[in-house]
Formats: structure tokens, C-alpha cells, sequence
């Protein structure tokens, strides 16, 4: 079939040539795939057909918009038999099903023959390829099907009824298409349309009023004071006027319309007048960069809808919803122009579901919120095509081509930004992997410094001279440590430490009876000489080793007074240095292995204290400050020995271990702070709930 050309004025006379042509073949092909009917049957239906459509293109409006909208047909006034009156009936009422089916295909192609017949007025009833064509096309099937009894014509009708539900959309889409080829363009509708007015919604008074169900108070007061048409007293105005079918298709076409035009200022290649400094930007390279294009919420009374509605009422409620969002300072702008791309989708959704606003485990808000912690460690200057804004996009891409006005898709979106999600984390964690060895190195740190604690605390070196509590505490300690990660506790090395730590201590002690003077001489040339040899292997200097051999010399020959007294002892508690532990400041440092580094955030004690009891999960990201500077990090591992987290950071690549107190005490006191507390949609619906006062 040859087409009209789309260049200059179309031809509208070779146009509805080619319109007729085409619905009648993809009706023909519909119906002989099926198999349903004879060929004689399915040629009587596209005469039928077609004898319609030629009536429409030179029909004249008749009736009130009033009969229109009810529906009211001649065969329902008209005096008929009751069989015929009975498929009348059905007949009409197909025709609504199939209308209602078809809704956004069928609204498409009726305002392009608006255009293509010039008839501004032109009913929705007169549209040449409507559900009243096919209508038309059955009385004429029903004969050449041999269909002679009513049983027979109404169970004909319910074969072919299922069958016209699942192709129809796709011939109008078709029939759309063509007239889209030929320059044929679609008529802007009113929403609201002359003679038409919103319609209050009104209950028999046979039915009883269904009571509220719990949320809706909670809804409908979030819905209106987001629509800025809260009462003075707080109570909001309950709307009851509510938009017709006809305006509410109106309504989704323009805001198919708005989607459209979203994607196309956005995305230079689908554009229909991209910039020139996009396209050569060599020649622009001087000149100032142009800001991307504005984000704007949408508004009721920009869509022609009145704001007394219940859809005005939705639509402005989400209008100030992504005001919030686009005004919102801590949101890059490129997560900005993703959430914009929903904003369409959350006007269509808000016309059906009036708990969008007040439903925690709304699909909307787990999408919204899973795209928010998706997009937490990227880069602020990320641009749409770094590779995870991209994955958003075909998300988004996929909800939008084939989103009904239902949360099912939502719920599909929102699963997927899930699998996006996990597939991050799981990245992330097996990059901080690499660093577990060092926390596990940190841990054996921790245990050995429990147990020489433990060692020196059971020794009682509280009242030594603070040059001796300094060695035993400072240097002795290290030679603990070394014996403790070759060998352990029970290794030999460990036990010639501890046991001339005790040794020692055991010289300074008073010696009344002479069986322990005796002992002390046995023993004192034995253990000085391994105190000597330990601050040689320490490498202390000379004069640090002098002069812990003088305090200990002082000591012993005190112990060998037996009528030395207390005051006389050198043990004075008052001279005793401050116990470790006490001070809770936080040390800095670092564990080294090869090109890997692994900072750590520790208490000068850190193997003393229980671990808190509740603190941040695995994948929680956390801003922390290190040495001036923020650093978005996440909670990969925590250690089930010491409790101490691992923070990672791909980009730029950074690892943290942090001592579980400290991280208590810095989310407490907020130098530590966590990012998704609250969620995305939570935090931007507190917003703009503050700015609709």
C-alpha cells in the first residue's frame, strides 16, 4: 500500500483512503488468525465495517454531550423486539468494554481524526475506527455466520469479544502510527471541555455508606495539605467533584504529552531541535556552559484540571512532592533528572491510589528510596552516563513502556533496583575483602593486649615508682606482645617474660623472715640478669637502663629491712601513674601490607569494654571525617571477635577499621552520620509537607 507523503499539506482524501485500507486489513488478519468465523462471515463484518467508516467521515454531531456521555443510543429508546433490544443491549455494552480497553490507543487516534476530518466537535462515538465500527461490522457477521438464534449470536459474540480485547490496541496503535507518518497531528484537547463541568459524585440512597477505612483520614490530610488546600483548622476539604471519562482521557493524553516532551529536552538525540554546541562543541569550546534544562513540577491548573477536583488535588499533591525533591540541595542534580523521569508516572498512579502518600511499603516509595541508596556512593558530579545512572535509566525506561496506571509495574521497577543494588554491594564487598586480613591482624592485636593487660593487672604495679610503672607498662609489655604472637601464652617465651615480671615484682616486697632474704639472694642475680637482657633486646638507652636498675636497686635493698615500714617500702599508691583505659580519646593509625593500607579509629584501650549492643548493619553507608576531610564509606564486615567494623570506599578507594565503642559514641554525638536515615521519599515528602505549610 502506498502512503501519502508527510511532506507539506497531506492529502486528506488519499489519507482516509489509506486509514480505511489499513484497519480493514489488520481486522481481516485478526479475525482469519483466529479462526473463529468463515471467510464469508469475516468479509459481511468488514463490509459492515466499512460502511461505517464511510459514514463517519460525512457525519454530522446529533444529540446533547449529555446522551453522549450516558451512552443513550436510538436502539434503547426505540420499539424492537426483546431479542433484538436484548442484543442491542449487549452490543452496547461491548462497545463500552472495548472502548474502555482501548482507552489511551483509541483517545490517540480519535484526536488525529479530529485533525484529518477538521471537526473540532467531532464525539468520541463518531471515530471512524472506534468500537462502534466493529459494532457495526457484527450485525452484518452474525447472518453470513449462520448465527440465527440469540444463544448463538451472544456466544459468538463472547468468542470474538476476547479476541477483539487482545488485538484492538494494537491496530489503533497502528492506525496512530500512520496518520503520525502522513503529518496528520493530534488535536490539543480541553481538559475540561465546553459544556462540560466536574460531576459530584453521589450515592443511592438505597446503598449504605461503606464506613472509612482506617488510613484514609491520614491520606486524604497528607493529599491535601500537599495540595495546599488544608482548612484553618487543620482539617483537610474533602473534594467530591471528580473529572468525566472523557476529560480523564484527556487528561492521560496530555500527560503523555508532558512525558514526552520531559524525555525529548532532556536527550539531544531524540530531540527535535538539539543544540548546536551539542552537536559540534569545538566550536562553542569559549564560550559559557548552558545549565541543563529546568526540572518542573507539574500543576493542576497547567493541565487545565480544576484544583476543587480530587485528580487537581493528586496532581499538585505530587507537583510539591517533586518541588521538594528538585529544590532539594544534598541531591545531585543528575538523581534529580532520574526522579524527574517518574514524575508522570506518579501523576497516573496518584489518579488511582489514593494511599500513595501514606503507605510505608508503597511500591513508589521502595522505588524511590532504592534509586536514592543506589546513587549514595556515586560521585557528585556524576553525569547520566556513568554506568549505574544508566541502569537506573533502563529501568525507568522499562516501567515507562509499559506502565497502566498500576503499582504491579512499580513493584517489578523497584525489584529490579533492588537486584542493582545488591549487585553494588556485592561488588563493594568483595573489594573490601582484600582488607580482612589486617582487621584480623587488628583482632590478635586486641587479644594480646587483652592478656598482657590482664598479666600486668594480676602483677599489682599500680604503686611502683612511675619510672618502673612506665617500663613494665610501655616496654615490658612489647616484649609480652612479640612472645605472645610467635608462640602464645603458653610458649616459652612468654612464660620467661611473665615469670620475671613476677619475679621482680616479688624482689621489691619487704623480706622479714631470713629463709626470704635467703631466696631474694638466690634469685635477685638470676632475674636482673634477664631484666638486663630484655632492655638490650628492647634496645632501651643506657641511661633508661641505668635508671631502672637504680629504682629497682632502691626497692630490693629496702625489702631487706625487715623492720622497713609501710611509708618506707617505696610502694606509694599517691606516686602511681593513671591506668590505661581511662582516657576514651580517640587514636588514629594505620596497618600496612604491601600497597594495602587499613586506617584505624581505635580507644587507647581498645580490648577493654563490651561491645554496644545495637549498631549499623552491613551495607549501611556512613559519613566519617578523617584528618578534615568526609568520606562516604560502607559498613562491609564487622568482626565477630572484637566487634570492630570495616568501612569501604571504592572511589576513592579507602578502608577503615573503627573500635565498635568509638563508632557508638561518634553516631551518638553525630560526627559519625548515616546516609538513607531517613529514606529518600521519606525525607523529600518531610519537605514538602514543611514547604505546603
Amino acid at each position: 500500500m502506498t502512503l501519502p507523503s508527510s511532506a507539506g499539506r497531506f492529502d486528506r482524501f488519499q489519507v482516509l483512503k489509506a486509514c480505511r485500507s489499513a484497519f480493514l486489513d489488520q481486522l481481516s488478519t485478526l479475525l482469519r488468525d483466529s479462526r473463529l468465523v468463515s471467510e464469508a462471515a469475516i468479509s459481511a463484518m468488514l463490509g459492515g465495517t466499512g460502511r461505517h467508516f464511510d459514514a463517519m467521515q460525512t457525519s454530522q454531531r446529533t444529540g446533547s454531550f449529555e446522551e453522549e456521555a450516558k451512552g443513550l443510543t436510538s436502539s434503547k429508546i426505540s420499539l424492537v423486539g426483546d431479542d433484538d433490544l436484548e442484543l442491542d443491549i449487549r452490543l452496547d455494552n461491548l462497545c463500552k468494554r472495548l472502548s474502555e480497553s482501548t482507552s489511551v490507543q483509541l483517545w490517540k487516534t480519535h484526536l488525529r481524526f479530529v485533525t484529518l476530518l477538521g471537526r473540532p466537535d467531532l464525539p468520541k462515538t463518531h471515530n471512524p475506527v472506534g468500537p462502534q465500527a466493529i459494532v457495526a461490522g457484527l450485525h452484518s457477521l452474525f447472518a453470513a455466520a449462520g448465527a440465527s438464534s440469540l444463544d448463538e449470536k451472544f456466544d459468538l459474540l463472547d468468542r470474538i469479544e476476547a479476541l477483539l480485547r487482545e488485538g484492538l490496541p494494537v491496530i489503533y496503535t497502528n492506525i496512530d502510527s500512520l496518520l503520525d507518518r502522513v503529518g496528520a497531528e493530534a488535536a490539543q484537547p480541553a481538559i475540561i471541555g465546553s459544556g462540560e463541568t466536574p460531576r459530584p459524585t453521589v450515592s443511592a440512597p438505597s446503598q449504605p455508606v461503606p464506613p472509612p477505612v482506617a488510613s484514609e483520614p491520614a491520606t486524604q490530610g497528607v493529599i491535601a495539605q500537599l495540595a495546599g488546600r488544608a482548612s484553618k483548622t487543620g482539617t483537610p476539604v474533602a473534594s467530591q467533584r471528580l473529572l468525566s471519562q472523557a476529560a480523564l482521557d484527556n487528561l492521560m493524553f496530555r500527560l503523555e504529552q508532558l512525558e514526552r516532551n520531559q524525555r525529548n529536552s532532556t536527550d539531544f538525540l531524540t530531540a527535535t531541535s538539539p543544540k548546536l554546541e551539542t552537536l559540534i562543541p569545538g566550536l562553542f569550546a569559549e564560550t559559557t556552559e548552558h545549565p541543563a534544562p529546568a526540572m518542573e513540577a507539574v500543576r493542576a491548573q497547567e493541565l487545565g484540571v480544576p484544583a476543587a477536583t480530587a485528580e487537581g488535588q493528586a496532581i499538585d499533591a505530587v507537583g510539591q512532592f517533586y518541588s521538594a525533591a528538585f529544590a532539594d540541595p544534598g541531591l545531585p542534580d543528575t538523581l534529580k533528572l532520574q526522579l524527574a523521569e517518574l514524575q508522570v508516572i506518579t501523576v497516573r498512579l496518584a489518579l488511582k491510589d489514593k494511599t500513595l502518600f501514606s503507605r510505608a511499603d508503597h511500591p513508589l516509595r521502595r522505588l524511590i528510596d532504592r534509586i536514592g541508596a543506589l546513587c549514595i556512593p556515586l560521585p557528585a558530579n556524576a553525569d547520566r552516563q556513568h554506568p549505574t545512572f544508566k541502569k537506573i535509566a533502563e529501568v525507568i525506561a522499562q516501567l515507562k513502556g509499559g506502565f497502566g496506571g498500576h503499582s504491579e509495574g512499580i513493584a517489578i521497577a523497584a525489584d529490579a533496583v533492588d537486584e542493582l543494588l545488591t549487585e553494588q554491594l556485592h561488588e563493594i564487598y568483595g573489594q573490601a575483602a582484600a582488607y580482612l586480613p589486617l582487621l584480623h591482624q587488628l583482632d590478635r592485636r586486641d587479644q594480646a593486649a587483652g592478656d598482657i593487660r590482664r598479666l600486668l593487672e594480676t602483677r599489682e604495679i599500680d604503686g611502683l615508682p612511675p619510672i618502673l610503672q612506665d617500663f613494665f607498662r610501655q616496654h615490658w609489655k612489647r616484649l609480652l606482645e612479640k612472645a605472645w604472637f610467635e608462640e602464645g601464652i603458653s610458649g616459652p617465651s612468654w612464660q620467661a617474660n611473665a615469670r620475671t615480671l613476677s619475679t621482680l615484682l616479688w624482689s621489691f616486697r619487704p623480706k622479714a623472715v631470713g629463709e626470704e632474704r635467703q631466696a631474694l639472694a638466690r634469685e635477685l642475680p638470676v632475674v636482673l640478669k634477664s631484666l638486663k637482657a630484655g632492655m638490650e633486646q628492647l634496645q632501651l638507652p643506657a641511661e633508661t637502663q641505668a635508671g631502672i636498675l637504680d629504682a629497682c636497686f632502691e626497692l630490693q635493698t629496702r625489702a631487706m629491712r625487715a623492720s622497713a615500714g609501710p611509708a618506707e617500702d617505696g610502694l606509694e599508691p599517691a606516686m602511681s601513674l593513671p591506668r590505661p583505659g581511662r582516657n576514651r580519646q580517640m587514636t588514629q593509625g594505620r596497618v600496612e601490607a604491601g600497597d594495602l593500607i587499613l586506617h584505624t579509629l581505635d580507644l587507647p584501650d581498645p580490648a577493654s569494654g563490651e561491645p554496644p549492643g545495637s549498631l549499623p548493619g552491613q551495607g549501611t553507608w556512613l559519613s566519617v571525617n578523617l584528618e578534615g576531610v568526609d568520606h562516604i564509606l560502607c559498613l562491609c564486615h564487622r568482626s565477630p571477635a572484637s566487634g570492630r567494623s570495616l568501612l569501604f570506599s571504592p572511589a576513592p578507594r579507602l578502608a577503615l577499621a573503627i573500635h565498635p565503642q568509638l563508632l557508638d559514641l561518634r553516631l551518638r554525638d553525630g560526627s559519625i552520620r548515616q546516609f538513607g536515615e531517613p529514606p529518600l521519599f521519606a525525607r523529600l515528602l518531610a519537605r514538602a509537607l514543611a514547604a505546603a505549610g
